[in-house]
């Protein structure tokens, strides 16, 4: 069996148990999923889930219910629970928060198209339902961004985000998209602050960099003028404009990667071929596959850079008489096989102090694609379960909606995270409390759901207790 869904239908279920028909009964817990969830709505994103708007109500299942939904299903897949055969949750206080959970998830598809789309539907399960992608289909996608800015906004509020230095990069979804994102460099959890889905030949650095530069405006509305110091950059980016509108237009270093075509390139490597004296060498470790690989990195130097003219005219247009670059030549050796040598070079808006700090910076920006494409790609199936291959709003909420949840996943492995889990544990078992009780049951019954004290329970079983220890249910204030 696919997909069911289970509403919240406490007089149905109710009566199901006084005639003894139901089936399945389990205390609360909480679960690995419960406690993301619950995090979740700490951090407001279900309460932000209203200002998405559908071009449609939907019959059946209210739309509420279906996009609070959509917000914390990223999650499933993200824990491997697409083989659970119970409930999808297993909190009363997520169940009252989401209105109805689904069950029965093993095999993850509803078989409304036959059993030869079986096979096709098994590799993105178990959120790839009709009705999950149509709802996505009614959305209108302005209230995605505003959904969007509103959970950023709250990692703001929260300090949650604390590091001025970002990556910029992109990447392809399939053939049809590009998904380009602002990551703030949080070293083991970075977040992603912005992001921008383009459709076609797209490009984040064209008409001088308009889409990169409205994700930075955005940014420092949201968190403030001074919320990005650093971005760091592949090569690109190495568009003179787009670094003189960053440094002079808005107040932004930038350390960018130099391509090998470039006149400056060679240049560089020739100035410090004439200074061996600006070159310094150090040994360096990094993880290739997973395995430990020891380099031998020569770093030189080069200040007062002026040859990269389209950086000197659009800089001059912002009234700097002179500007200039500063850049570093790197090279790489592997100590164990000699002849794989890697030679590079960065050039920075800003001078650093050596060049070794530069590159030491700049690995900073691997995480945007290890930790962060890699990981969306790999962890949460974004690009192999877009939820739609034709429908441009189905693929942004999903986008939408997973980067969200990536940010709560993150901020759930830091100290802080696990604080705000145990707040939003709290408040919601308050309001489980004042609801049900002391000790909530759930019980399933004729395809729904319903949350009672224990003593209700036996109660409509037919055993009641002798003597009552429950307090009087309080309305919510």
């Amino acid at each position: 069996m696919g997909w069911e869904w289970r509403q919240q239908d406490r007089a149905a279920v109710l009566e199901c148990l006084q005639r003894g028909e139901y089936e399945a009964i389990m205390t609360t817990r909480e679960s690995a999923l419960d406690a993301l969830a619950h995090l979740a709505a700490e951090l407001g994103v279900l309460e932000a889930v209203e200002v998405i708007e559908v071009w449609r109500e939907r019959s059946g299942i209210p739309d509420e219910l279906l996009l609070r939904t959509l917000a914390v299903l990223p999650f499933v897949e993200a824990m491997g629970l697409s083989a659970a055969a119970n409930s999808l949750f297993e909190d009363a206080a997520i169940l009252l928060q989401l209105g109805y959970t689904a069950l029965q998830i093993q095999e993850g598809f509803n078989r409304r198209r036959g059993d030869e789309y079986e096979e096709k539907s098994s590799a993105s399960r178990p959120c790839h339902g009709d009705v999950l992608r149509q709802e996505c289909a009614r959305i209108n996608p302005a209230s995605l961004a505003t959904f969007r800015r509103r959970c950023v906004s709250r990692l703001f509020e929260r300090g949650l985000i604390r590091n001025r230095a970002y990556a910029v990069d992109g990447s392809g979804l399939g053939d049809s998209y590009r998904l380009v994102g602002l990551l703030c460099l949080q070293g083991e959890t970075p977040l992603w602050v912005n992001w921008r889905l383009l459709s076609g030949a797209a490009s984040e650095k064209g008409k001088e960099g308009s889409v990169l530069f409205e994700m930075i405006d955005e940014v420092r509305q949201l968190g403030g003028q001074e919320a990005i110091e650093w971005l760091l950059m592949d090569a690109l980016y190495a568009d003179g404009p787009l670094l003189a509108g960053l440094k002079y237009g808005r107040g932004i270093e930038a350390l960018v990667r130099l391509p090998e075509d470039r006149v400056m390139y060679a240049d560089l490597w020739q100035l410090l071929a004439r200074h061996p004296e600006r070159r310094q060498t150090h040994l360096d470790s990094r993880y290739v596959s997973g395995h430990k690989q020891l380099r031998e990195v020569t770093v030189g130097t080069v200040g007062g850079l002026d040859g990269w003219q389209s950086f000197v005219q659009a800089s001059q247009a912002y009234g700097v008489a002179q500007p200039t670059l500063w850049g570093c030549a790197i090279e790489a050796v592997d100590k164990a096989s000699p002849e794989e040598r890697e030679e590079w070079a960065l050039v920075s808006t800003r001078p650093f102090s050596t060049g070794w700090q530069a590159y030491t910076f700049w690995r900073q920006r691997w995480s945007i694609e290890n930790r962060g494409y890699r990981e969306l790609k790999e962890g949460w199936h974004l690009e192999r379960a877009p939820w739609s291959y034709t429908n441009d709003t189905v693929v942004l909420a999903r986008v939408t909606f997973t980067l969200v949840a990536y940010n709560v996943a993150q901020i759930a492995k830091t100290q802080a995270g696990r604080r705000l889990t145990h707040q939003g544990i709290r408040r919601l078992r308050r309001q489980l409390r004042r609801e049900i009780g002391l000790a909530p049951v759930i019980v399933f019954a004729n395809g729904a759901y319903g949350i009672f004290d224990v003593e209700e329970v036996v109660t409509a079983l037919g055993r009641p207790p002798l003597f009552s220890v429950r307090r009087p249910a309080r309305a919510p204030t």
